[in-house]
């Protein structure tokens, strides 16, 4: 059983939970804990030599700024780290001393500590107030950590606190990039549009059948759009790989509410027999349209060895048989 997955639906606090089982890898698992510092704290080498962690706190309270970072490290030297979590939320909006508005982000590098750093899933753009500044913790290439900059260490990991989450990250999509296909997102650069562009390839069998049933477009990157080209349960189907910086992908049912109950039947009856089990959720769009996800980790679905070929053949045995289930009126 693991742990980090199962305790994980219990709570609606899922970042709050994120961060409790990572602080607990880093105090159990030192080949973990390790890794982490080289990957997070190498900015703060002295003399080449990247620091220890000596403590780990949760959900640090600053009492005199109303914050409460959720990790902070205490290095062997006495420096303090702090290091936030995201998951969906955008950083949790305040003012300063002067009663000004600012970014969470801003607020923590105000604070007496000696470094701050941020997680999340996919990138986002941050103030130039915080990536300027000179305590704030960074990739080379990158305005933040992403989840899957974790993955790797936890990898190295020994403890079954470590392999609990390096399962629960690769559910989540908390992966680094399969080799064949490359980096999905954003597409501001040439390799990416050029991933993207390969990406497309892959759909090859997929639409080859689904056009058989279907009206089938594809987008502008690498995604995919079909219409029923008669009555049915949906009103459009949107499949995409790009969720989450390109780690998952998402299959998206629009369709009315008063189907609602027969789609959601419909795809958990096929999503049991999928190569891989995916993640269901259905929900409301800004449009008032209704909407059934099934989304899986991108990575798992396509193999990281795998060939080209194999791609293109795993992706359709992921998605063609949710379209199959989705053709017909529905009861």
């Amino acid at each position: 059983m693991n742990l980090f997955w199962e305790t994980r639906r219990l709570t609606q606090a899922r970042e709050d939970h994120l961060t409790c089982f990572v602080a607990a890898a880093l105090e159990a698992d030192p080949a973990f804990c390790r890794a982490y510092e080289q990957r997070v704290l190498s900015p703060l080498a002295i003399d080449g030599l990247v620091p220890f962690i000596k403590t780990v706190e949760t959900q640090a309270v600053f009492r005199d700024a109303s914050c409460r970072p959720d990790l902070m490290l205490t290095i062997t030297d006495g420096r303090r780290v702090l290091v936030e979590h995201k998951l969906d939320a955008a950083e949790t909006p305040g003012v300063d001393e002067a009663g000004e508005a600012t970014g969470q982000l801003e607020r923590y590098l105000a604070l007496p500590v000696d470094a701050v750093a941020y997680v999340r899933p996919s990138i986002v753009s941050l103030a130039s107030a915080v990536l300027d500044h000179p305590r704030y913790l960074r990739p080379a290439h990158a305005t933040h950590f992403q989840w899957r900059d974790l993955y790797e260490p936890l990898a190295r990991g020994e403890h079954t606190l470590s392999a609990w989450l390096r399962d629960g990250f690769e559910r989540l999509g908390f992966t680094p990039p399969v080799p064949h296909v490359g980096e999905l997102w954003p597409d501001d650069s040439e390799e990416v549009q050029r991933n993207q562009s390969n990406f497309a390839k892959l759909w090859h069998s997929t639409v080859t059948h689904a056009a058989r049933q279907w009206e089938v477009d594809r987008g502008r990157r690498c995604e995919l759009f079909v219409w029923p080209r008669e009555e049915g349960p949906v009103r459009r189907i949107y499949i995409s790989p790009l969720t989450q910086g390109g780690s998952l992908l998402r299959f998206r049912a629009e369709i009315d509410e008063a189907r609602l109950p027969q789609v959601r039947e419909r795809l958990e009856r096929v999503a049991s027999d999928l190569p891989v089990r995916p993640e269901i959720v259905c929900g409301q769009l800004r449009n008032r349209s209704w909407f059934c996800d099934l989304v899986a980790p991108l990575r798992l679905i396509l193999g990281v060895d795998a060939s080209a070929d194999e791609h293109e053949a795993r992706l359709f045995a992921q998605v063609a048989p949710v379209l199959d289930a989705l053709v017909g009126r529905a009861e």
